[in-house]
């Protein structure tokens, strides 16, 4: 009996072609020495690529997603990847990832381990070489993180340069910019001589025409952390964060995360003096005083009744709540988000005060359910996301990430060509599977939607809305965000209201 085989390969990004490449030759080079009863089918070669294999969960990955669906699907016998890390880093998930496949009857073949699930000693095996590639893991982290500080330590500079400045190719170290020097102390100029806040900042650049990289609008965010940071007295400064795992658990199991966490002042690599200043150390100083006395310790990420539904008619962004205490009593606004980033010159919108625009919003709620009641009508709900459109979206992310790994492969001169031209192939037929899926799902959220039509009856809402009252913040809150959809307004006027309901 011939016997199907496929094979799985993943390099941690788009990158590293040939290590790609010499993955599925590798595998399929192991298979032809198997015998003649096992064939390798073109169609089943998987292939992940900017996919890291401790910080992404393995059903998060699309190709090893594929694999196991094909599976199911019968399609192949065995599957074959070089060692054990290709699946994932993580001893959590290693047994898990071979149980899938063998729950469908397939054969797993990690060849540089020397595990094949069809001896009994594997999950053994298995045991031992997960905890051995997560330590490894560790290790290559541990080294590049390393190798990166040392780098730091005689000045490289590590990424993309910061505006002001420009990256030498020779030397890898910062060197003026004369396009966006000047903006630069222009910054530290307005903050620490012209006592100018961090919003009249990027209001005045943006209004000059004076953009940051890229030509993107200058916003408060932007400007502070241009005044945080050291580069600008010429120093560089590394590892103030790091990479930390973060597994999320729900009823579907877990997901995981890479998440960022900030490191105290003492773990910096800081080397004073590594490239030209484009602000004195005195200067700077005094903004980080200036920085420190202005900030609010404590402050409190209350989420307002509107949050989330409010928008500016004007400019089309959402509205965003700030409270402002003054002589012990809390005022609270709905404030355009774009004129809160970039200054009142990107927006007109006034600020309307929070409670009096809540109170508006109640009413016109009432107002507009109340007729409803003595003619004993139904109102239909505005269907939510599913988890199939929420997939939709996923699989159609995971497109543009391949799109645009082909277009740097097709930029990319220093790949041999036949290395890129394999590759090339790939990428058009991991587009062209995911499309597949995509249809397939489609067709599958239009057969959902048409068994979701539930009716709701208007009285039931008024009599609920009726006793919860709109005086508590939270009840409000919970209240506007279950019947509410959106709600936009133009200076002081609500212009539109959309419910999560359909209305006859």
């Amino acid at each position: 009996m011939m016997r199907v085989c496929a094979v799985y390969a993943r390099v941690s990004t788009d990158r590293q072609g040939e290590s790609l490449e010499n993955q599925v030759d590798y595998a399929k080079e192991y298979i032809r020495r198997l015998g003649d009863e096992f064939e390798v089918d073109a169609t089943c070669v998987y292939t992940d690529f900017d996919q890291s294999g401790y910080y992404t969960r393995f059903i998060q990955r699309p190709a090893i997603k594929r694999a196991l669906e094909d599976a199911k699907q019968g399609r192949f016998h065995v599957i074959v990847f070089k060692e054990i890390s290709r699946i994932s880093r993580d001893q959590a998930e290693h047994i898990e990832i071979v149980s899938r496949f063998q729950m469908h009857g397939v054969r797993v073949i990690a060849i540089n381990d020397n595990v094949d699930s069809d001896r009994p000693e594997t999950l053994d095996l298995l045991g031992i070489h997960s905890v051995m590639s997560e330590m490894e893991s560790k290790r290559i982290s541990s080294r590049v993180s390393s190798g990166k500080k040392s780098l730091a330590r005689r000045g490289v500079w590590l990424g993309e340069a910061p505006i002001g400045y420009r990256l030498s190719e020779k030397t890898r170290r910062l060197e003026l910019d004369p396009q966006f020097a000047a903006t630069i102390v222009a910054i530290f100029r307005m903050y620490v001589s012209e006592n100018k806040g961090t919003l009249r900042i990027a209001d005045q650049l943006n209004r000059t025409h004076q953009y940051s990289k890229n030509g993107k609008l200058w916003s408060r965010f932007t400007v502070n952390r241009v005044l945080r940071n050291p580069v600008y007295v010429g120093d560089t400064v590394y590892g103030r964060t790091r990479n930390t795992l973060k597994r999320i658990f729900d009823e579907r199991g877990y997901r995981k995360q890479r998440a960022r966490q900030s490191l105290p002042e003492d773990e910096w690599v800081t080397v004073r003096d590594t490239h030209p200043p484009l602000v004195d150390r005195v200067v700077f100083d005094k903004a980080q005083a200036l920085l420190r006395s202005r900030s609010k310790p404590g402050a409190k990420h209350t989420k307002h009744p509107l949050t989330g539904l409010l928008h500016c008619e004007r400019c089309g962004e959402a509205m965003i709540c700030q409270a402002q205490r003054q002589v012990k009593r809390e005022y609270r606004y709905y404030v355009c988000s774009k004129a809160f980033r970039f200054g009142r010159s990107m927006c007109s919108q006034p600020n309307i005060r929070a409670d009096e625009l809540e109170q508006a919003i109640w009413t016109c709620l009432i107002s507009l359910l109340s007729p409803l009641q003595q003619a004993q009508v139904t109102v239909e709900p505005v269907l939510q996301t599913t988890a199939v459109e929420q997939e939709i979206a996923r699989l159609r992310n995971e497109i543009d990430k391949t799109e645009l790994a082909l277009e740097r492969l097709l930029l990319d001169d220093s790949i041999p060509v036949h290395t890129a031209s394999r590759l090339k192939e790939r990428y058009i037929s991991t587009i062209n599977q995911i499309n597949c899926e995509v249809d397939e799902l489609e067709v599958r959220r239009l057969r959902e939607r048409g068994n979701e039509r539930v009716n709701y009856q208007v009285q039931d809402y008024l009599q609920w809305l009726g006793s919860l009252g709109h005086s508590n913040p939270d009840e409000l809150r919970r209240v506007l965000q279950s019947v509410l959809r959106r709600v936009t307004v133009n200076g002081k006027q609500i212009t539109s209201l959309e419910l999560n309901y359909r209305l006859p």
